[in-house]
């Protein structure tokens, strides 16, 4: 074999294995894809939200936000695991535990209400943090994202609602009877 056609076939595959190899951004982009929260948007509307959201670690048992804190963010874990956990004088009470894709604190995207819970890591834990402020701004560059995120917003926090009205009426009719 000759030198140049070596060399020509180690050029060609090396290209080939960039191709192959995936980027961050790539990463990041396929995963945000696979969230129910974004998997209506575009690929570029996709990198116009990977542009403005913050990747954040957490070691285990720290905390990501407290209850009563105002809220700035919404919290999507590409890694780990979150207890949403509620403080009372004598007991904390988990309300839920969050893994890979799951997201918390979305109603700090709407307002600077106090969080109604905290959130913590239970393990070393991979988050990704989109900030109202950052939306917000979104919606002066490209309206169009920003109102497909508020529409998943809604219908989110539309089925939460509903969820937590069935647990009440539930209750509610078991100490009826």
């Amino acid at each position: 074999m000759s030198m140049r056609k070596v060399v020509a076939d180690k050029l060609l595959w090396e290209t080939l294995k960039r191709w192959k190899r995936s980027s961050p951004e790539t990463d990041r982009l396929q995963f945000l894809q696979s969230v129910p929260f974004f998997n209506e948007l575009t690929n570029w509307q996709l990198k116009s939200v990977s542009e403005i959201i913050f990747e954040r670690s957490y070691d285990a048992n720290e905390l990501i936000f407290e209850e009563g804190q105002p809220g700035a963010a919404w919290f999507l874990i590409m890694h780990g695991k979150v207890s949403v956990e509620i403080y009372r004088e004598k007991y904390t009470a988990r309300l839920a535990t969050l893994e890979k894709g799951a997201f918390f604190g979305e109603m700090a995207l709407l307002d600077e209400s106090p969080r109604s819970a905290s959130a913590r890591a239970l393990e070393p834990t991979r988050t990704l943090a989109l900030y109202r402020n950052d939306l917000n701004r979104l919606i002066e560059k490209d309206p169009q994202t920003a109102c497909q995120i508020y529409r998943a917003l809604a219908r989110i926090v539309g089925d939460r609602l509903r969820s937590t009205n069935e647990l009440v009426q539930n209750e509610t009719e078991k100490v009826a009877a």
